[in-house]
């Protein structure tokens, strides 16, 4: 005689419905497992450099460093792409969403700047570069060129905020073209 089969479990208990939370950028947050799976493999597919992308994505300076790298690599969408995705993960880098309102600035878009900084100024309500940001904005929506050479912008750069010294490395590039121009006109004009 057979055992009888055992009745099958309770359905799980139906959560109430709670507000869906969003990310800086609108977008759900946090992602259900499935979802949040196929992001982290897009970024560690999409950005080589990033074997663990969650904890990579939370180091403000690292990720600074690789769209350096990348606009260096004259590959402006992949960095502003890579800081977003770290700005998402994290939204109290604040270099980040400097990065991100310079970015703006760069690429004339007064309407990509003005959401920013309104987001910005949501997440750090008391920064000290609140009015600079709005001073910016102003000129940018007058003036993109005037925009561009505003002191603020020269300060939230990749390089700055990575104290990097770009004068310094154009004057070291610059010393490589001349020795290498050097180097190659004798041969040249012995070829002739």
């Amino acid at each position: 005689m057979s055992p009888t089969p055992l009745p099958p479990p309770p359905p799980p208990p139906v959560r109430a419905n709670v507000a869906a939370k969003l990310s800086v950028f609108g977008t759900p947050w946090p992602l259900p497992p499935e979802l949040l799976r196929v992001r982290l493999k897009y970024i560690t597919v999409r950005f080589l450099q990033m074997p663990e992308p969650r904890a990579l994505l939370r180091n403000g300076q690292d990720i600074l460093r690789w769209a350096q790298q990348m606009e260096d690599d004259n590959l402006p969408r992949s960095a502003n792409e890579l800081v977003r995705l770290a700005v998402e993960e994290d939204p109290n880098q604040r270099v980040l969403w400097l990065y991100l309102l310079s970015q703006a600035v760069i690429d004339g878009d007064a309407r990509e700047f003005g959401e920013l900084a309104r987001l910005f100024s949501q997440q750090f309500a008391d920064d000290e570069l609140l009015h600079d940001i709005a001073h910016v904005g102003g000129v940018l929506a007058r003036d993109v060129s005037q925009a561009r050479m505003m002191p603020a912008l020269q300060s939230w750069n990749a390089a700055a905020l990575l104290a990097r010294d770009s004068r310094t490395q154009r004057t070291f590039h610059d010393a490589l073209l001349r020795e290498i121009s050097a180097q190659v006109s004798p041969q040249v004009s012995g070829v002739a």
